[in-house]
């Protein structure tokens, strides 16, 4: 991971003027400081694409 990747995390204790329930970026690195502060958020996943159906093979005549 990079430094600059951020994790989506909600707050579970006030933290300075930050309230319970807000949601803050963190930063990937830093996300252990904030232990007992915040959870993690799930993300949404992307939608999962609808599976294509095989191509049909053509038979060989008899």
């Amino acid at each position: 991971m990079a430094d600059t990747d951020l994790i989506k995390m909600r707050l579970t204790f006030p933290r300075g003027k930050q309230q319970p329930g807000e949601i803050v970026d963190v930063r990937a690195d830093e996300v252990h400081r904030w232990k007992g502060f915040a959870v993690a958020v799930d993300e949404p996943k992307p939608a999962a694409k609808a599976p294509t159906p095989p191509a049909e093979t053509p038979k060989a005549s008899k």
